[in-house]
């Protein structure tokens, strides 16, 4: 039995192309940030994300309390450690890059500790293990070059989404709905 496609066709001459486009252009411009003031933009955008987060989970846990004592305490610390983490942002990025550099250098080691067994087949699976064990050394000791480090690459990788983004808009623009088939 054969199935006759569904043709989808929009009455709309014009796609919506302009929200596309605003967005591409932020994203990149928020990239741009990120490469000419790395470690402001980093360290600013990484205690407004993490201070947030905080602030919303406590939201979410007093809105779903229940009449709990323990879930309304909890999401009164919440709010108070988002609030603070955000009021206090240099001992807040300071903890974070320390977290992960700790974080990196344990998973670096038990990278290489696990390795190690299976070094003889090829050493080459040593070196993921040294980098990030590296990494995390270098996050430890320098946590404002590992911050740029990371903003860089972020805002490399920001600019190439927005200026995606934008080429997207730019052809959704030029498209035509009538002209454009959907089959499903």
């Amino acid at each position: 039995m054969s199935q006759q496609p569904v043709v989808y066709t929009a009455g709309n001459p014009r796609l919506p192309w302009w929200p596309l486009l605003l967005a591409g252009a932020l994203i990149a411009a928020i990239g741009v940030g990120f490469l000419v003031w790395p470690f402001f933009a980093a360290s600013w955008l990484l205690v407004v994300l993490f201070g947030s987060a905080l602030i919303a989970n406590g939201l979410a846990l007093l809105t779903r309390a229940g009449g709990s004592s323990a879930a309304l305490v909890g999401g009164i610390v919440l709010i108070g450690a988002g609030v603070l983490a955000i009021v206090f942002s240099d001992f807040t990025v300071n903890a974070i890059v320390a977290f992960v550099g700790v974080g990196l250098v344990v998973f670096g080691v038990l990278w290489i500790a696990i390795g190690a067994r299976f070094a003889g087949r090829s050493p080459a699976l040593l070196v993921p293990g040294v980098l990030v064990l590296v990494g995390g050394i270098v996050a430890l000791a320098w946590p404002g070059l590992a911050l740029a480090v990371v903003a860089v690459i972020g805002g490399i990788c920001l600019v190439l989404l927005g200026s995606l983004i934008i080429w997207t808009a730019n052809r959704l623009r030029r498209t035509r709905p009538s002209a454009t088939t959907i089959v499903m």
